[in-house]
């Protein structure tokens, strides 16, 4: 550490700090908005870590800024929320600025990694600085909402998932060996060493120790039972749906702790340190609930993972930063290695860490929770102290669905009909987004809402869209219905007229190859044009003009752009 100051080097502290925060100013690009203020705030962090933390000035860890930003700060600036957020950004500043002129510890990777923690701080930070916390006095926590809206996944991404999980399979093999009589276990109340040494083979557990985790999980979770000095299989494990299975296997990992249950007793490892770690994990699962931010590089998870277990070291391991980072790594690689055989995360393009004595672990690469880690974290939110927000489509109407829809990918809308109106019957649900498509203002808003229609139970789905022969959506409603073979073209066929095609047509009018596709489809194409004409809505026009520009047909073409001529005189007239 070459930026460091001792008690009692104020003059050396001082000048270097001004002549620091000189240089800081220069850096600054001249557009920022308030120069002095960031450099004052820098000055004021300086300050703290010379008088009242450590005194080194070019390397940090997460769990040191946290220090100063949540448990420091918010009591000497009660009530000055925009004071708290101007650190924030200062820390940052700060850390960028160190890194760009070579003196961070870490360099620019390092001052990224947090920046990033910084920002995620911020909300808990200005909370803080609203309301510092108080001492406990038994009374329950207020929740803190979370910054984002959680999507539900599909609940077919979500079953898939749950199927591949691979804890799920050692369970049903587990299950398969004590076959119906279960197997009798030792007077202390573990597995015949025979037996042990079986299934840790047939299960590719690697050891008893984590033979012993999977035994303990799938006894919380019902898939087992001790019964009379044997281990059983339940019944009724096997009737439940494969989310249902790896969803209490889940909560079973929660309650039983992976680091508790495979390390206690390790040298250097406390019980109390492994069963805090263990309690965190929910907390540094959260971040990848975020839409935006579904993927996150493995060291910020070891960094969220600091932070939660960061205000209960001093005790266990006091002044040994580098211990207590190979620790955090270490125990959360072991978790993440838990949860991707639970189904619930992703861990791709990890390497291996060696280790002096024993095996390594993984360390690097991306961490993303699956489909079925998506679906079931948001329940052990408000456990964790966490209120989900819900957005604007998860409690709008029809509309607000079919908008977002319009203006996500194709690949999002099933996680957006998913997360709509949740908590309804899908009854109810289907009758909101009828009578929106019903009211649809445009082409695409009426035949997005077609699409939505198609993901729900078509039982449900089909009397109400009947309901819709009677409306201006008519001829959408006989063409959904002759598609999904609950009708057909001679009952319903008169139902799909002009208004139909234009709003089909209009869909493709960016794509000229299939506009005139889907056109020379009909059977009389000038008759159709000379009804398009007639036709009031907005989309009319483009269509017509696009006909006109891109029909291979001469005829056709020139038909077309004369009917579009008509239509604008048509509409100019209309009373």
């Amino acid at each position: 550490m070459g930026l460091r100051f001792y008690p009692g080097d104020d003059d050396a502290y001082l000048e270097f700090r001004d002549a620091l925060l000189d240089e800081l100013h220069v850096w600054l690009a001249p557009s920022e908005p308030e120069r002095d203020e960031v450099v004052s705030d820098v000055a004021f962090f300086l300050d703290w870590r010379y008088r009242e933390s450590t005194g080194v000035l070019d390397e940090f860890t997460p769990a040191e800024l946290a220090e100063f930003l949540v448990d420091w700060c918010p009591r000497r600036l009660t009530g000055r929320t925009n004071d708290a957020v101007n650190l924030c950004y200062a820390v940052g500043v700060y850390v960028d600025f160190m890194a760009a002129t070579g003196r961070l510890a870490g360099g620019v990777e390092r001052a990224a990694r947090l920046r990033r923690m910084v920002d995620d701080l911020a909300p808990t930070v200005l909370a803080e600085t609203r309301d510092p916390t108080p001492e406990p006095s038994g009374e329950q926590a207020e929740l803190f909402e979370l910054p984002f809206a959680s999507v539900p996944p599909p609940m077919r991404d979500v079953e898939e998932a749950a199927a591949d999980a691979a804890l799920l399979a050692k369970v049903t093999a587990l299950r398969h060996y004590l076959g119906p009589d279960g197997k009798e276990l030792t007077d202390e109340g573990n597995l015949q060493a025979a037996d042990g040494r079986a299934l840790v083979e047939s299960l590719d557990t690697g050891d008893l120790r984590c033979l012993n985790f999977v035994l303990d999980v799938a006894v919380q979770a019902g898939a087992v039972g001790v019964q009379q000095r044997r281990v059983v299989p339940l019944p009724g494990w096997e009737a439940r749906t494969a989310v249902a299975r790896a969803a209490a296997l889940f909560a079973a990992i929660l309650e039983v702790g992976p680091l508790s249950s495979q390390c206690s007793g390790d040298q250097g490892h406390s019980d109390e340190l492994l069963q805090l770690f263990d309690a965190g994990i929910v907390h540094w699962l959260v971040p990848l609930l975020a839409p935006d931010a579904d993927e996150q590089p493995f060291e910020s998870l070891v960094e969220w993972a600091e932070l939660t277990i960061a205000p209960h070291l001093e005790q266990h391991r006091p002044d040994d930063a580098d211990e207590v980072e190979a620790f955090t790594e270490e125990g959360v690689a072991r978790v993440l290695h838990t949860l991707e055989d639970a189904g619930v995360a992703r861990w791709t393009d990890g390497v291996e860490s060696p280790r002096p004595f024993g095996p390594g672990y993984g360390t690097g690469g991306s961490v993303s929770l699956t489909a079925l880690g998506r679906h079931l974290l948001p329940d052990y939110l408000e456990g964790a102290g966490y209120a989900p927000r819900r957005d604007s489509v998860a409690e709008g109407g029809g509309a607000a669905l079919i908008d977002a829809m319009l203006a996500a990918d194709d690949a999002q809308h099933e996680s957006l009909v998913a997360g709509w109106q949740a908590d309804r019957p899908v009854v109810e649900r289907v009758r909101m987004l009828t009578e929106a498509v019903a009211e649809a203002p445009s082409a695409a808003s009426r035949l997005m809402g077609f699409v939505a229609l198609h993901m729900f139970d078509i039982d449900v789905v089909e009397p109400l869209v009947r309901q819709l022969l009677d409306t201006p959506v008519a001829g959408h409603a006989a063409l959904w219905l002759m598609s999904v073979d609950r009708a057909d073209a001679e009952t319903l066929g008169s139902f799909v007229d002009t208004a139909v095609l234009v709003d089909v047509l209009a869909g493709s009018v960016d794509d000229p190859k299939e506009l005139c596709t889907l056109f020379g489809a009909a059977q009389e194409p000038l008759r159709l044009l000379e009804n398009m004409w007639r036709h009031p809505a907005p989309e009319t026009a483009p269509v017509l003009d696009a006909l006109g520009r891109h029909l291979p047909d001469r005829t056709l073409a020139k038909a077309a752009r004369k009917a579009a001529v008509r239509h604008r005189s048509w509409i100019a007239n209309r009373p």
